[in-house]
């Protein structure tokens, strides 16, 4: 009996949890800034941590800029993913991250956020 359950837990559990997400890489960039950077994107490496977390720039909302140098904002649910992302790391600027979600009409519902490597 435990093995059934053991192996209907691995076969089925996994597709549940991943069931239309997608994997995005890029830089975590403000809503307030992403215009601007995704038109010259040399900026991204520059983009700060202190930047992000700006009044003005965190209320505007998070997104990733992609390598192909599309902006994909994140919901709500996402946003505050992001601001408990940043509140959590060290690194200054330079902030390269891969995104689970699943994105829809240019948006994207965040599951989780890690800093690359």
């Amino acid at each position: 009996m435990r093995v059934c359950i053991f192996v209907l837990f691995v076969f089925v559990a996994p597709a549940a949890l991943g069931a239309g997400n997608t994997i995005v890489k890029g830089y975590l960039i403000d809503t307030k800034c992403g215009v601007r950077i995704s038109e010259n994107p040399g900026m991204a490496t520059n983009h700060t941590r202190q930047c992000l977390q700006t009044g003005s720039c965190e209320q505007s909302g998070y997104g990733v800029l992609t390598e192909g140098k599309q902006f994909i904002r994140f919901d709500k649910a996402g946003n505050e993913e992001a601001k408990k992302f940043l509140a959590d790391i060290d690194k200054a600027k330079d902030i390269k991250i891969t995104v689970v979600g699943s994105v829809s009409s240019g948006q994207m519902s965040v599951v989780k956020i890690e800093l690359q490597q």
